[in-house]
This record gives C-alpha cells, sequence and structure tokens, in this order.
C-alpha cells in the first residue's frame, strides 16, 4: 500500500508516518504539510491512500477532499483530526472520504483503518462514529430560512464542489472580488464563518451535484 501523509506539525507528521510504516505492507512515498503541496504529490505519485488531517494550510481539509475525489477518485483518502464535530465528519464522509480518526484515537486504530481500506470499506472511530448519525432538529437550522441571490446559489454550489476562487470567477465570468463580495454577503446572511463552513451548509443542502 502506497502511502501519501498530509499533516502540517512535522514532529506529528513523524509519528504518523512511523505508525502507518509498522502496517504490513505499507510504505510512505510522500509527506506534505499543506493542501496544496498534497495535490501536486497526490498528481506525480498516485497514492493507493492518502492519510490527511482535516485542517491543513493553503486549503480546507473538506475543500482538499472535494477535489482529491473530483479528479483521483481511485485514491482512497482517510481522515484524521482533533476537529471531532459532527458537521466535518458528515460533511467528509459525503465527499468520500475512506474513513475518519481522532487525534485521540489508540494507534492500534490507524492499523484497522488501513485494512478497512484495503477492503474498501469506509473506516469510522468508535469515539467518533456517532458524529456521522447526529441530526439537529429543523429549528436549529435558522440558516436553511435564509434567502440567496441566484448569483449567490452559483457561488455557493460551485463553492461545494470544492471549486476555488480564481476557478468560481472564470467560470462565472466575473472577477475574483465579485466572487470575494458574494462569499462575504452569503456568510454574512446565513451567520456562517470561512468557506469551510460555506461548504459543509451548501453540502447539506444537496448542493453539491446537479446543474447550475
Amino acid at each position: 500500500m502506497r502511502l501519501i501523509l498530509a499533516e502540517p506539525q512535522t514532529l506529528v507528521r513523524a509519528g504518523l508516518a512511523r505508525l502507518l510504516e509498522q502496517h504490513a505492507g505499507a510504505e510512505v512515498i510522500g509527506e506534505a504539510d499543506d493542501g496544496q503541496q498534497l495535490l501536486e504529490l497526490a498528481a506525480r505519485l498516485r497514492p493507493d491512500v492518502i492519510v490527511s488531517e482535516l485542517a491543513l494550510g493553503r486549503m480546507s481539509g473538506l475543500e482538499l477532499l472535494s477535489q482529491l475525489r473530483r479528479h483521483y477518485p481511485e485514491i482512497a483518502v482517510l481522515m484524521i483530526s482533533a476537529q471531532l464535530d459532527s458537521h466535518s465528519v458528515r460533511t467528509a464522509l459525503k465527499l468520500g472520504a475512506a474513513g475518519f480518526l481522532g487525534k485521540n484515537a489508540d494507534p492500534k486504530e490507524l492499523a484497522l483503518a488501513l485494512q478497512a481500506v484495503q477492503k474498501g470499506q469506509v473506516y469510522l472511530s468508535p469515539g467518533i462514529a456517532h458524529l456521522a448519525f447526529e441530526r439537529r432538529s429543523a429549528s436549529q437550522r435558522a440558516e436553511d430560512h435564509v434567502a440567496l441571490t441566484p448569483r449567490q446559489k452559483q457561488v455557493l454550489q460551485l463553492i461545494a464542489r470544492g471549486r476555488s476562487t480564481k476557478e468560481i470567477a472564470s467560470l462565472m465570468g466575473v472577477s475574483i472580488k465579485t466572487v470575494e463580495t458574494h462569499r462575504a454577503r452569503m456568510m454574512q446572511s446565513l451567520g456562517l464563518y470561512g468557506t469551510n463552513a460555506l461548504m459543509r451548509y451548501a453540502i447539506r443542502l444537496g448542493m453539491d451535484s446537479g446543474t447550475l
């Protein structure tokens, strides 16, 4: 099993690399400390599995996962993170993650996760499995009732598909500043902060599929 490991913290990355290579037949062929570097390595090395931290620099883990699944669907992606919230877990799974481990998991779980990935199965740490099925009541979703303009919906749909600001501007035939303005106004209207939050919201509404 040829692996690429993405983790921004050097010492944590070294520890994870050692654990991964203890798994029979596993070889870490590349390491990255941010999302852009990981995409470049994936394109060049075409690993069997990517083990990635959710919080990466230069690109969110969810945006990165969306890009990987779109361009390299044959590569399994196992997410490891300390961000154990239900939105992140459910969104990662919906985007095609092969599994999700918490950083507080027992090291033996990493081996179990790799075994599951080898069999084409999805693995969730027992400690976070419940987050994948947690539901919020309609009364908690005030943002669902906010009306967006057609252009804002178009931007939101492209965000859900993992498109960068530059790509969205090109696809819509507008300037990057215009896209940033739409995004800022949506965040203000919805009470959401950051592209990551907008992506989770859009995916929950099913805006990552269908036509524009």
